[in-house]
């Protein structure tokens, strides 16, 4: 895998100086604006001496199953061809996400905060990197790339994150949940035209005796793990904080791209 390549996927973001936000995401906003997700399809041919055979592995967007309303678009892709992309990741992301925080390092004149989760959002087998990072809490924005198995990773999706926190719900399926003040907002997300979207947002409210985590486990929700990394200044070493979907948190004095942490504390 090219390892410089997540520079490519870095430059076109619009991302400024970080200051860090709340980073439990248990209050939080999500509007949705996307960006083409490429799919390349091929299959792989072997021969025997009786025959020529074509394998392929079938890949379906994610869909909920309770929300069947929501289309989905079945592709083909071979398993030469998935192979590469989930080699691919496992060999990318520690890179990639070091590559992305030192883009923002660059551009905001030596601090930085950003925070990262690893999801299979699309439901194919590879998971994808999911980026939050923004000046503030007020303008947060998630980005979530997907791993090509050629020159490294691509965006697929460029959504709200002011006040935001992700979930999966009981089908797998990504979700983000937005709640600020009273108003709570359960935002399930799926593919359409290989672009990520949201398909349908679920309002609620929150009040003494219907609390946001009251709401969450109604709704079968799960917090996905994550990191959030921060650096003040150029003098400054950084630090970064484990997220466990249990709520339990874990500091470390560095800046940590290890993503492995995630996988393991997915449960």
């Amino acid at each position: 895998m090219k390892k410089a390549i997540a520079v490519s996927c870095l430059a076109a973001l619009l991302l400024a100086g970080c200051t860090p936000g709340n980073n439990n995401n248990d209050n939080n906003n999500s509007t949705t604006e996307n960006t083409t997700a490429a799919v390349t399809t091929e299959a792989a041919e072997t021969t025997t001496e009786a025959e020529t055979t074509t394998t392929v592995r079938k890949t379906e967007p994610p869909t909920t199953a309770a929300h069947p309303e929501t289309e989905t678009t079945t592709f083909e892709e071979s398993e030469e061809s998935f192979r590469m992309r989930y080699d691919g990741f496992f060999a990318d992301v520690s890179p990639m996400l070091r590559s992305y925080f030192d883009h923002l390092l660059e551009k905001n004149g030596g601090h930085a905060y950003m925070e990262y989760a690893i999801y299979d959002v699309d439901k194919c087998g590879v998971p994808e990197v999911i980026i939050k990072s923004g000046n503030s809490e007020a303008d947060f924005t998630t980005y979530v790339y997907k791993e090509d198995g050629f020159d490294g990773m691509y965006q697929i999706g460029e959504l709200g994150g002011s006040h935001t926190a992700y979930y999966h719900d009981e089908t797998d399926g990504f979700v983000i949940v937005w709640a600020q003040m009273s108003t709570m907002s359960i935002n399930y997300t799926g593919i359409e035209d290989y672009k990520l979207k949201e398909t349908e947002i679920v309002q609620e409210i929150i009040s003494d005796d219907h609390g946001y985590d009251d709401i969450v486990k109604e709704n079968g929700l799960t917090k996905l793990p994550y990191v959030s990394v921060y650096k003040a200044d150029e003098e400054s070493a950084g630090y970064s904080y484990i997220y466990s979907a249990d709520g339990t948190e874990e500091r470390k004095e560095e800046l940590y791209f290890e993503y492995k942490d995630l996988i393991e504390r997915k449960n």
